[in-house]
Formats: structure tokens, sequence, C-alpha cells
């Protein structure tokens, strides 16, 4: 058979490195897995409120951040729980998620189409699904470290990069705060890191079974 072309091959290890990435953390914003964390860091408490009218506001914005709507769900029925700094910030924070989305989506698409392209070379295929997972499961064990012992410094350089100055800064009395409390994000890094890394595994896995093919069809 016909060698593959070089760029498909680039094509498939970069594919593989952002599914790796992307794919485990996005699935992360659901409303089960972000009510449990409120649950655990007393968000309820915090806003004065109960559990259910809790996951009734983050269900309604975690719909608004994949959907672009506009986070005017309101606690009390009248005003909206966030004041119109917070709901600019939201959506900033949509059109990022929504970016990212679409990213993983196309980056899935290319790892399919490439990876058939490169069937007849389960060797070679292997090979770079072992280079793209090393390498992004290396990253994800750094980067989960240093939010592990830097978080607040971690955490503003991440905001700092994707979102303009003084937009993404509150004060103690933010709804948006109580909402999604520092200690919140910490722990979902933590995950998002660890999920990555589980990940990377499971691709070095499927690379590792295409070498074991090569060989034995050698």
């Amino acid at each position: 058979m016909t060698r593959a072309p070089i760029p498909v091959g680039l094509a498939f290890v970069v594919a593989a490195a952002l599914a790796i990435t992307l794919s485990g953390p996005l699935l992360l914003f659901n409303p089960w897995f972000v009510s449990a964390e409120q649950a655990r860091q007393g968000v309820p408490a915090r806003l004065g409120t109960d559990q259910p009218t809790v996951d009734r506001l983050t269900g309604a914005m975690l719909g608004d951040l994949f959907l672009n709507g506009d986070f005017t769900v309101s606690l009390d029925g009248e005003q909206p729980v966030l004041d119109a700094s917070e709901r600019s910030h939201m959506a900033d924070v949509g059109g990022l998620v929504r970016g990212l989305v679409i990213l993983d989506l196309l980056a899935i698409v290319a790892l399919v189409l490439a990876g058939r392209r490169l069937r007849h070379e389960p060797a070679r295929r292997g090979r770079l699904l072992l280079i793209g997972a090393a390498m992004v499961g290396g990253a994800a064990i750094l980067a989960a470290l240093l939010f592990a012992v830097a978080f607040d410094a971690a955490f503003a350089a991440f905001h700092g990069l994707f979102f303009a100055a003084g937009t993404w800064q509150f004060g103690a009395d933010s709804n948006l705060l109580r909402l999604f409390p520092q200690p919140l994000w910490f722990e979902m890094s933590l995950v998002a890191g660890a999920v990555i890394a589980l990940s990377a595994l499971g691709g070095a896995m499927l690379g590792r079974r295409d070498l074991a093919l090569a060989t034995a069809a050698a």
C-alpha cells in the first residue's frame, strides 16, 4: 500500500493531541458534576438559598454558555442574579467555550479521517498516537502540578491570556463568585488535569495496540 503523505501523519498527531486535551474537560461542564462541586463548596449557603435553586441557576447558565444565551436567569423572579459586568464576562466565557467545542469536534473529525488513511500503517499510526498521548499527558501533569502549588497565579495567567484586563475580576459581593467560588475552580482544574492524563493513557494504550498488531502481522 502507498504510504500516507507526511501531512496526514502530522494532522493525525495534532488532532489526537487536541482531542485528548479538550474532550474530557469540556464534558465536565455538565449540570451533575458542577452541582456536586457547588454542594461541596456550600454554594447554597453563600447565596442564601437551597441546592435546587442553585441547580436551576447553574443549569440555565451552562445552557447559555453553549447556546450563546444572555445569562439573565433570576434568583427571585425579577432581577438577573448576575449584574451587567458579570453577564458580560460570562458571554466572553461562552464564546471561548463554544470555540473550544468547535475545535474539539474538528479535531475528532480530522482524527478519524487521518486514522482511516493510516489504517494500512498500524505501526506508524501507533507511534504517532503514542507521541501525541505522551506530549499531552506530560503537559497535563505539569499543568496540574502548577495549579496545585500556585493556583492563584495560574488562574490569573489563564484569565489574562483569554480575557481583557478588568473584565474578569469581581468583588467579594459578586454573585458570580458565590455561584462559582475559587475553591470550586481549584478542584475542577485538578479533575480536568486527571481526565486529560487518563485520556492520554487511553490513547497510549490504543497506540500500543496498533504497534502490537503491526508486530504480529510482520
